[in-house]
């Protein structure tokens, strides 16, 4: 699998599209970046990237063909990646908010950005996009903005010292493949019961 680290970029999601053009991506591929200028969420909303305070990520497949469903279901399939990964590795309990955010104790710890790449009428590529809060650090936010937590503020100070922040961003890139693989199936059942069980109280699964 390629990988590629960037000191300082507009958008990991964006230069994924860049490379995708100019044909530097073969195969399956993530993007990491310390920093974001330009990071994004859905509806064109900012997504503040702080350097060293967070995970900037995006994980491409290039499958090159139809597949089973439709954009939202890989962004609900990745939320349920997301949720498995930092339990794994953090032991913090994180719920989904339709249909693209991670939340933990009420407050949004991270989100998810998909983008589809077409070409003929097929996927040429899919690229979701990862960002997950760490680290305290400033995140100046408009009034109406839900409130941002970071793990070291969920995790006990003694174990988020020891976190292993390749090891995460690890067990991120491989849940997102699997349950890429699943939504590009077509199985929106297995994706509903996993997300059914991680979902904020009183959440309906959107319907693609």
């Amino acid at each position: 699998m390629q990988s590629f680290h960037f000191d300082t970029i507009d958008s990991t999601n964006e230069a994924a599209k860049r490379m995708i053009e100019a044909g530097r991506l073969n195969g399956p591929a993530y993007l990491l970046a310390r920093e974001q200028t330009g990071g994004k969420g859905r509806h064109g909303r900012i997504w503040l990237s702080p350097r060293d305070a967070g995970i900037y990520l995006s994980v491409v497949e290039l499958p090159g063909r139809a597949v089973g469903t439709q954009a939202t279901m890989f962004t609900l399939a990745a939320g349920v990646a997301c949720v498995e990964a930092l339990k794994e590795t953090t032991g913090v309990e994180v719920k989904l908010k339709p249909i693209n955010d991670l939340y933990a104790r009420g407050a949004k710890l991270g989100g998810i950005l998909t983008e589809v790449v077409l070409e003929l009428g097929s996927v040429k590529a899919l690229i979701i996009g990862v960002g997950i809060n760490v680290h305290i650090t400033d995140r100046p936010l408009s009034d109406d903005a839900p409130r941002p937590i970071c793990l070291e503020q969920l995790m006990p100070e003694p174990r988020f010292r020891k976190l292993d922040h390749d090891a995460l961003v690890a067990a991120l890139v491989s849940r997102i493949q699997a349950w890429s693989a699943t939504a590009g199936l077509g199985d929106i059942d297995a994706i509903k019961t996993a997300w059914e069980k991680h979902k904020i109280p009183g959440a309906a699964f959107p319907e693609a």
